[in-house]
């Protein structure tokens, strides 16, 4: 047996000591036979009402009974006494589309969900045999399908990952709030005050902090420095004349400052990302483009709201206001950070993280009432074959998912493409302004519902559909074939009958 994400690992084995510990109840109360009895009453009942002038009902009762009696007990035996057993080491999680991709995908027991998973250490279930046999088709069906679809970038994946990066240090959060007073605000009131008239490259980069035009052009980082001492770098006397040492360090440039190895402010910022993001960046973004793909969001004044308490590197502060103009103005930034925290949130982002954790909830919960379903079936094989739909259903819901993201990478391809061949996006690097978007718009969020909604939806509803025609088809025949013994019997009480009489008017000639 295999599971396709973490919480099914576990979800699954717990549906069926569910499972078990329900049909051991039944068992043992002896309810799972009450069905049974109903059922042969009702046959019994119902014969009485035919053949009153033929003197054949036992005849056609018997038949009935038998053929209602052992279809309840082949459905009892394949698909509700436990007998195949499972634990947690047998159940695998299937890591093949991963390898597939090229991805790093770590195990059950070294995630986030180990605690969970050790809870069932020495606990084992017993799967009837039809479930069993159904869980492997339907798995193996699924995953053959999704390894037909392209590997994709996961760019959505990628992104809420990234912005659900914070950067969590105060001390760090802070010096970002200083290096965006003390250099990026002078330097862009500078090239405000120089130039007239901007190219499109120069507007793409100094949207930020770490503009590659104000480190790499003369008279901007190179030019400015901190105007409070950075304990990273020793106070200088020729570069740092003018102000005091005070013992706390110098006053190191701004370029100095953004892009000096580990002690700049850079690469510190870039360790609030987890190995796992890093390497999904660099997969994505060849060379170092990543790198400014991250910064660009975890330096942003939006995400610096996000981690602090709201203030961010905007030219001007509120900090020093009292009153009630104060209160006010707090009020207002209050207000605004959470509506920014309310836009920030990537819906369909999260959706895509929350579908399988539902999809795996409900497999428990259709694993644990089989038995009862069943039972109040009255081990009808319609039942099976439209629980067994169910299930098929719900797990090949996967593949949809992976088609879904295949497609939203191909359209996210072709919109932001076409963005930055025509000069609209915000920086050079592809797919940078996707990853700092937090409103895809209307459009795409309607093509977003459809395919990750409407698709699953609608397969439901089209199979569930086709489970219960079938069942009904299934069950017809099984009714069909047993009326061949009734009609036998029938025909042989017609025949006994007129020997009877036969045999009687002859006596009395």
């Amino acid at each position: 047996m295999t599971a396709n994400s973490y919480l099914e690992y576990f979800l699954v084995l717990f549906g069926w000591v569910m499972n078990n510990a329900m049909w051991t109840i039944l068992s043992s109360t002896g309810l799972f036979a009450l069905p049974l009895v109903f059922k042969v009453m009702g046959v019994w009942l119902k014969v009485r009402e035919e053949g009153a002038d033929e003197g054949n009902k036992g005849l056609l009762a018997l038949p009935r009974i038998e053929h209602a009696i052992y279809v309840s007990f082949v459905v009892m035996l394949f698909c509700c006494i436990p007998l195949l057993p499972v634990d947690i080491s047998t159940i695998k999680f299937d890591s093949s589309r991963a390898k597939q991709c090229g991805i790093s995908v770590p195990t059950p027991q070294n995630s986030g969900y180990s605690g969970l998973i050790n809870d069932f250490d020495g606990r084992t279930a017993q799967v009837p045999i039809w479930w069993y046999l159904l869980h492997m088709m339907s798995k193996g069906t699924t995953q053959a399908m999704i390894a037909s679809i392209p590997c994709g970038t996961q760019l959505r994946q990628m992104r809420f990952d990234v912005q659900n990066t914070k950067l969590r240090d105060p001390v760090l959060l802070h010096e970002v709030q200083d290096f965006a007073d003390q250099c990026y605000s002078r330097a862009y009131f500078r090239l405000k005050n120089s130039n007239s008239q901007l190219s499109d490259a120069t507007i793409n980069s100094v949207g930020w902090i770490g503009s590659d035009y104000f480190l790499n052009t003369s008279g901007y980082y190179d030019y400015y420095t901190a105007t409070t001492p950075r304990s990273q770098w020793p106070y200088n006397s020729s570069r740092d004349s003018g102000y005091p040492d005070t013992g706390q360090g110098g006053y190191p440039t701004c370029k100095t400052w953004w892009s000096d190895g580990s002690s700049g402010l850079r690469n510190r910022v870039l360790g609030s990302f987890s190995d796992n993001t890093r390497k999904e960046m660099q997969r994505s973004f060849p060379g170092t483009q990543w790198e400014e793909v991250a910064l660009r969001w975890l330096v942003s004044p939006r995400n610096a709201g996000l981690s602090g308490d709201g203030t961010t590197y905007a030219v001007g502060s509120s900090d020093n206001v009292t009153g009630l103009a104060g209160n006010v103005t707090r009020l207002t930034s209050t207000i605004g950070l959470g509506l920014k925290q309310f836009e920030a949130l990537p819906g369909f982002d999260a959706l895509k993280q929350a579908l399988p954790m539902i999809q795996a909830l409900l497999q428990m919960m259709i694993i644990t009432v089989i038995p009862v379903l069943m039972m109040f079936s009255a081990y009808e094989p319609k039942t099976v074959i439209t629980i067994s739909f169910a299930l098929f259903a719900l797990q090949f819901i996967t593949f949809w998912w992976e088609l879904a993201g295949w497609l939203d990478d191909r359209l996210i391809t072709i919109l932001y493409d076409n963005m930055a061949q025509q000069g609209l996006a915000s920086s050079s690097v592809p797919f940078a302004n996707f990853i700092s978007s937090t409103n895809d718009g209307w459009i795409m969020n309607l093509v977003l519902g459809m395919m990750y909604l409407v698709f699953p939806a609608f397969w439901l509803g089209m199979l569930s559909w086709a489970g219960v025609r079938i069942g009904g088809v299934i069950d017809s025949a099984m009714s069909a074939a047993s009326k061949m013994p009734q009609q036998a019997g029938s025909e042989g009480g017609k025949a006994t009958s007129g020997l009877v009489k036969t045999v009687a008017s002859k006596g009395k000639g």
